[in-house]
């Protein structure tokens, strides 16, 4: 009566384990498995007595190649090793010999077994994260770096590096958000995957820079996957009208085609030659994307070339008439055409709103000045205007926005293109609000000099209309 019950105590303290336990014969049939073991299978645990291991989590008709278990009897001590099932699931397994005292030969084996599918999982993830760019999936710079020095070997020869540096991202990230500038990452990451071959190794180098090994590879075609490069960009553009900028990236190549040459110095060959390349195509990009947001603001917007124009035409005559210098004259031109660029991150439905806004439609539009003054600052040719872009909203009397200036705290420049501005707007009118004559125009302006105007160059506009 003890025997049994300490064999159904027995029983009962294995069925409670996580683990699975199960005691096989020498040829691997199950003479008995626990609870957890019978549940993984979906199986009652007397319905596996004498079936083989190997066939219930395996399905396979022989012993698998390198068990725990067969080596835990075939060195009679204990093994342990990890396995994976056709199911995917990974599984530690420990193998106990059972040993007849009398003769010292193998009766069987005692499986204990522990599913780590999701620490696995988890390793996986973790080494993942190690080695590459959580953002674009492609491989980090850490994981470059050591991938460089592996390849650079005589039988890699000739090794070949494009360093990329993708044009417009600071832009993007200060209009638009860094949600924007990440889908701009995302892109560009995908264009360089869909251009390089499976065995070339792709990492984010750094913010907005990408570099690539290209192992036995020649410089003639490391300089047709440059090509394919910017090729794909433009396939891209033309397939994504709606993006913000055009997707666009400078490469310089260079290549270790000898074993004397160091990997470090061609590396900075293929750097200075993309910053070189920055260099000749900025001007045309940096054209390509002004017209691109011009583009977008007319499509969204009133804006548009004929209102750019009648206000430059405004800005001529106060420039000669206040004799403006040449440098004033210029910035009072170009604000004519990008005062309003920030207006582009603000929705069409509100900017072509027919009826009034809401208290939280005009704070979103009282947003424009600082967003045009951040693109103003990220591109060249308007960092000289993104002072007036933010302030051309401001108020002689200190109630304008974005930051109440008043009075001679507002740059001249300002000043004079606020009443240009003002009077363009007001005589060619728009949906939600009639077009006025030019003496209703010259009657507005006369009662907001003081308030609104710089009333000294309210009376020095009236003398040129």
């Amino acid at each position: 009566m003890k025997k049994l019950n300490g064999k159904i105590l027995e029983n009962l303290i294995l069925d409670t384990l996580k683990e699975f336990v199960i005691l096989l014969d020498k040829n691997l049939k199950i003479l008995f498995a626990n609870s957890s073991a019978a549940e993984s299978l979906q199986l009652q645990k007397e319905d596996m007595i004498n079936k083989y291991c190997y066939e219930l989590w395996h399905q396979r008709k022989e012993p698998c190649i390198n068990c725990p278990v067969i080596r835990a009897m075939k060195k009679k001590e204990p093994d342990e090793g990890e396995v994976v099932t056709p199911d995917g699931r990974y599984w530690y397994i420990k193998g106990y010999p059972v040993i007849n005292e009398e003769n010292q030969d193998i009766v069987g084996v005692v499986e204990i077994v522990q599913e780590i599918t999701e620490k696995k999982r988890m390793e996986k993830e973790i080494q993942y994260l190690t080695f590459h760019d959580k953002l674009t999936g492609l491989y980090n710079r850490a994981f470059f770096e050591e991938e460089l020095k592996r390849l650079d070997t005589k039988r890699q020869l000739p090794i070949s590096i494009v360093i990329g540096d993708l044009n417009g991202l600071k832009l993007v990230n200060d209009a638009f958000g860094h949600e924007k500038g990440d889908e701009l990452l995302i892109s560009i990451a995908d264009v360089l995957r869909k251009s390089c071959r499976k065995e070339d190794i792709i990492a984010r180098w750094g913010g907005d820079e990408f570099v690539i090994i290209f192992p036995k590879t020649p410089k003639e075609i490391a300089e047709k996957i440059c090509d394919r490069i910017k090729q794909n960009c433009e396939e891209h553009n033309k397939n994504n009208n709606q993006t913000p900028i055009p997707l666009s990236i400078a490469l310089g190549y260079a290549t270790k085609e000898i074993e004397d040459e160091k990997i470090d110095e061609i590396l900075k060959i293929a750097e200075d030659r993309m910053y070189r390349n920055k260099l000749i195509e900025g001007k045309g990009f940096r054209d390509t994307v002004l017209q691109t947001l011009k583009e977008l603001l007319w499509s969204n917007s009133y804006e548009s070339k004929v209102h750019e124009e009648r206000i430059k035409e405004l800005a001529i005559r106060m420039s000669d008439i206040l004799y403006l210098s040449d440098i004033e004259r210029e910035d009072l031109i170009l604000l004519s055409y990008f005062h309003d660029i920030g207006e582009i991150t603000i929705p069409p439905e509100i900017l072509k709103k027919y009826t009034s806004l809401t208290k939280e439609e005009f704070k979103k539009i009282k947003t424009h000045p600082e967003v045009g003054y951040r693109i103003a600052e990220a591109s060249y040719e308007l960092t000289k205007i993104a002072d007036y872009i933010l302030t051309h909203h401001e108020w002689w009397n200190g109630k304008g926005y974005p930051r109440g200036l008043k009075r001679e705290e507002i740059p001249l420049v300002s000043r004079i293109f606020s009443i240009i501005d003002a009077y363009e707007v007001m005589t060619s009118g728009r949906p939600y609000k009639k077009a006025k004559t030019k003496e209703e125009a010259i009657e507005e302006l006369k009662k907001c000099a003081g308030s609104q105007f710089d009333p000294n160059l309210v009376e020095v506009f009236l003398t040129i209309i």
